[in-house]
C-alpha cells in the first residue's frame, strides 16, 4: 500500500492536492492546515492514509488518499477514525479545525468544545471521542510535531477495520469477524476490498 508520496504539486485547492510522481498524478485529500502549508507549485512530500469505503447494497467501493505533513499527524488521524462514528471525512474536518497538538491537548483535558464546533459532530460523538482517546493520548501517544517513529501501520487489516467501522459496524464485532477471515486465509492475505467483503458477509 502507499505510505507516502514525494513529487511535485500540480494542482491545489482548499480540500485536495494533486501530487505528480513520475508522470502519475495522485489526488490527495488534505485538511486546511496541511493545504495552507503546501506550496502552490513545486516539490512536496505527503504521508498517506489509504481508505476504502464500500456500499453494502451495491458492493461498489470508493478509494481515497488522505495526506499529512508528518507521520504523527497521520497517526492521530488514524486514532480518530477508530472511534465509532468518525468517518475519514469527519476526521479530516477535525484536523482542519485546529492544529493537531491543540486538539490533542483539548482531548486530554476533557474539553469537548472544539470537537462540537466541527460540522458533523454532535455532543454524543464529541463525548465518545474524548472518552476513547483521552487515556491513549495521556499515555504518551500525543502528537509532537517533527517526532519520528510513531505510526499505526498502514496494513490491510488496519485499513479494512477502518473501512468497516466507518460503515457503522461495532468495532469489537468487526475485529472478531475480520480476524476470522484473516485466520481462514493465512496462506494468502486477501486484498483490502476482499477482506471487507468477506467480513461483511460473515458478520
Amino acid at each position: 500500500m502507499i505510505d507516502s508520496l514525494r513529487g511535485e504539486i500540480a494542482e491545489k485547492s482548499l480540500a485536495h492536492a494533486v501530487v505528480e510522481c513520475h508522470g502519475v498524478g495522485y489526488l490527495v485529500h488534505v485538511g486546511q492546515n496541511t493545504c495552507a502549508a503546501l506550496p502552490l507549485r513545486g516539490p512536496c512530500k505527503l504521508y498517506v492514509h489509504y481508505a476504502v469505503t464500500m456500499d453494502v447494497r451495491s458492493g461498489s467501493s470508493e478509494h481515497k488518499l488522505f495526506g499529512f505533513l508528518d507521520r504523527e499527524e497521520r497517526h492521530f488521524f488514524r486514532q480518530l477514525i477508530e472511534v465509532q462514528g468518525v468517518s475519514s471525512t469527519i476526521g479530516m474536518a477535525i484536523l482542519g479545525a485546529r492544529p493537531a497538538a491543540e486538539l490533542q491537548g483539548a482531548i486530554m483535558q476533557g474539553d469537548e468544545t472544539v470537537l462540537k464546533s466541527v460540522k458533523g459532530i454532535g455532543p454524543k460523538l464529541a463525548q465518545r471521542i474524548v472518552q476513547e482517546l483521552r487515556g491513549r493520548l495521556s499515555g504518551g501517544a500525543a502528537y509532537v510535531p517533527g517526532m519520528s517513529g510513531a505510526g499505526a501501520g498502514n496494513t490491510p487489516r488496519n485499513e479494512a477495520l477502518s473501512a468497516l467501522t466507518s460503515l457503522g459496524l461495532d468495532r469489537a464485532k468487526a475485529e472478531r469477524a475480520l480476524q476470522k477471515v484473516i485466520d481462514a486465509h493465512k496462506d494468502e492475505m486477501p486484498s483490502v476490498e476482499e477482506l471487507i467483503r468477506l467480513t461483511l458477509k460473515n458478520s
